[in-house]
């Protein structure tokens, strides 16, 4: 809890520590015009949250720093701190102080702390060749939700309002990955910037190729009603191979392990699909190398 001092002061929750730090900043990763202030509190929060998830940890304290034109409604600032407070709730945070300042767009940020679940935290570059690779849920949805977003495609249909919370509030996966930490997976890492984006950065960590398969990875199904609404606009298996901010977990672990991993996460409602392999070398989704559709992928600073 805050305690209005110049610096919080708490019990370290572990002798070693994870530290993270995203921002939402407007009109480049949130718009006004689809995007409450609520909707914003929780989810810079959650993607904070996934990445102390994606190193098998549990996220224990934040700071929040608002940065806001001179304009902001107070009304706005208030259900920032609202989605925020929620999102801490959920997750188990203690938002334990921060910063408001004035600039031309609107700014939140969130640094966060937490602690490895096991005795140490879980890299990217600890996959080796003859591993399965495996991811939780499904992917695709928040690319979905974005294009219900822009495009003014009906919202009254129920997978329309699923893609939507897909986008706009998504879930961390912090439960299951301290589940896979005690699995023994081998290399994790949360899926923010597309499928074969992440895998890249994963492969890339740990010396290893992939050969994934396309027909194996678990496209949400509400993509296939988004087809029908806008053919032109998302062809569901490429917006679960490109698409970004799913913040569903891809990990690697020895495939003797899978189906004990499989029935754990389904124990918290969560399914996992194993989609390929680890190899020696070559990087590969269905046929195509993976550079192919990293190209296609979201990809910081060069998007923006």
């Amino acid at each position: 809890m805050w305690s209005g001092d110049d610096a919080a002061f708490f019990p370290a929750p572990s002798d070693r520590l994870l530290l993270t730090t995203d921002a939402m900043v407007q009109d480049v990763d949130f718009r006004l015009a689809y995007c409450s202030g609520e909707d914003v509190g929780w989810k810079v929060v959650a993607v904070n949250a996934s990445d102390i998830a994606a190193m098998g940890g549990r996220p224990a304290h934040a700071v929040a720093t608002l940065c806001l034109p001179a304009t902001t409604k107070v009304s706005f600032v208030d259900d920032v701190m609202t989605g925020m407070a929620a999102g801490a709730e959920r997750w188990g945070i203690d938002l334990v102080g921060g910063d408001i300042s004035e600039g031309r767009e609107i700014v939140v940020s969130l640094s966060l702390l937490g602690a490895p679940v096991g005795n140490a935290p879980v890299l990217r570059s600890g996959a080796r060749p003859g591993e399965a690779v495996c991811v939780t849920g499904s992917l695709g949805g928040a690319a979905g939700g974005l294009v219900v977003l822009e495009q003014a495609i009906p919202q009254d249909e129920p997978a329309a309002r699923a893609l939507i919370a897909r986008q706009l509030r998504p879930t961390a996966r912090v439960q299951e990955a301290a589940a896979l930490v005690d699995a023994g997976v081998t290399a994790m890492i949360d899926l923010s910037d597309g499928l074969a984006v992440d895998l890249g950065h994963l492969t890339a960590s740990s010396s290893v190729g992939c050969r994934i398969e396309a027909e194996a990875i678990p496209v949400d199904p509400n993509l296939l009603w988004l087809e029908g609404q806008a053919p032109d606009a998302i062809d569901p298996l490429t917006a679960a191979i490109t698409g970004g901010e799913d913040f569903e977990l891809l990990f690697t672990i020895q495939p003797r392990l899978f189906d004990d991993v499989k029935a754990g996460l389904a124990e918290l409602g969560t399914a996992v699909t194993r989609i390929g392999a680890t190899v020696e070398s070559g990087r590969l989704i269905g046929r195509d190398d993976l550079t192919t559709w990293r190209q296609q992928g979201w990809q910081h600073l060069r998007n923006r």
